[in-house]
């Protein structure tokens, strides 16, 4: 299984590509190559998206957090195995392993975790999927080399990667061309398959709000199991993802608004709005807006906590503790402040150390430069 093949791949640490930490380059053929179906496209200079399989691969792996990621881009990156959740994998049958990770595609990933756009709206992987299945008619689709030359199909590397999946599924077939040189994936003709249409047939024909709809911060593996448990009785078990551990001690934040910049040490069990107060007044701001945190989640999506006045927030900055956060030491998150004026402060965690008796609240403990005004106008006028 092609999957089995990546975390083999990435089992001992590899190093990682860019700020989504993404696939080495310089290792991408060396894995097509081991695929069952290996695409070797003729490019100079390919990219993971120039693998539509892999791709996917990698939204499984970090969807199902059996993947993670360490370290800051091209200085300390590295994509791990996590040998917790890999341990959880190990116990799996194939069919649990198959829906598990069906559903870690079509529930839990975000096409911003491979560096498609910007997240937008949060069933968009789905949708593109049923979007796609339902472009085919039912004796298939074929494509001239004109067409394929021109990407009538394959428009853009989202559905690329949303084709690949299906076929990895076994949901639909693909016939491919040998590339020419400078093209990737050629493909040739798409199919539907008898149990791609059963399968897809029953996820996609309940309503999105039964099937996609999900409380915040609860996608938790097996949603869709009392629906097709009666066809796939061997589907017993599931991953759980385990909640992050609670890190005590006295955190230090180096809070950065262009050149001028505070440190600030805030205890773990202070929370997210504790840390928002304590950078407002630290760069003299009166605090009338709303503001919010954004940082990279342990599977690789942006996760944003807001101000708790904004009722539709995912989660809200009262609610998350400060030894709660995903951040490892020399991990940054933002903070956004004001969304008129848009003042965003870079936030690093620069480490933890144990409880000291005389830091019980937020402390700026050090700072540089002056802060800018908060307004331009003059007070005077």
């Amino acid at each position: 299984m092609d999957f089995e093949v990546l975390l083999g791949f990435i089992e001992d640490g590899v190093r990682s590509t860019g700020k989504h930490h993404l696939l080495p380059m310089s290792r991408l053929f060396e894995l097509d190559q081991a695929m069952s179906r290996p695409l070797r496209p003729r490019l100079k200079r390919p990219q993971q998206r120039s693998f539509p399989h892999l791709n996917g691969l990698y939204l499984l792996l970090r969807a199902t957090q059996l993947g993670v990621a360490e370290g800051r881009g091209k200085s300390s990156g590295r994509l791990t195995l996590d040998s917790a959740m890999h341990e959880q994998w190990l116990q799996l049958n194939p069919t649990e392993r198959y829906f598990n990770l069906l559903e870690a595609w079509l529930r839990r990933s975000s096409w911003e975790v491979v560096g498609f756009g910007g997240g937008g709206w949060m069933n968009q992987v789905a949708m593109n999927a049923r979007d796609l299945w339902m472009s085919i008619p039912a004796a298939g689709r074929r494509f001239s080399k004109k067409q394929r030359r021109r990407g009538e199909f394959l428009y853009n590397t989202d559905r690329s990667c949303t084709l690949a999946l299906l076929e990895l599924f076994g949901l639909m077939t693909v016939e491919k061309d040998e590339p020419d040189e400078g093209q990737g994936w050629q493909v040739a003709e798409v199919r539907h398959t008898p149990f791609g249409d059963e399968l897809l047939g029953i996820v996609f024909g309940k309503t999105e709000r039964e099937l996609f709809d999900h409380p915040k911060h609860a996608v938790e593996f097996g949603a869709w199991q009392p629906l097709l448990q009666p066809y796939f009785p061997q589907w017993v078990d599931n991953l759980e993802i385990a909640q992050p551990e609670f890190r005590d001690g006295v955190h230090y934040f180096k809070v950065s608004l262009g050149e001028p910049w505070r440190r600030i040490a805030i205890p773990a069990k202070s929370d997210l709005d504790d840390l928002a107060w304590s950078i407002i007044g630290a760069f003299d701001f009166d605090g009338d807006h709303l503001y919010g945190f954004q940082f990279v989640a342990r599977d690789g999506r942006q996760t944003r906590v807001e101000h708790p006045y904004i009722d539709d927030a995912d989660a809200h900055t009262d609610e998350l503790a400060i030894g709660e956060l995903p951040l490892k030491e020399r991990q940054s998150m933002q903070f956004q402040y004001d969304f008129g004026a848009d003042w965003r402060f870079e936030v690093q965690l620069e480490k933890v150390e144990p409880e000291v008796a005389k830091i019980t609240e937020p402390t700026v403990v050090e700072s540089r430069g002056e802060a800018p005004p908060e307004y331009e106008y003059d007070d005077e006028w």
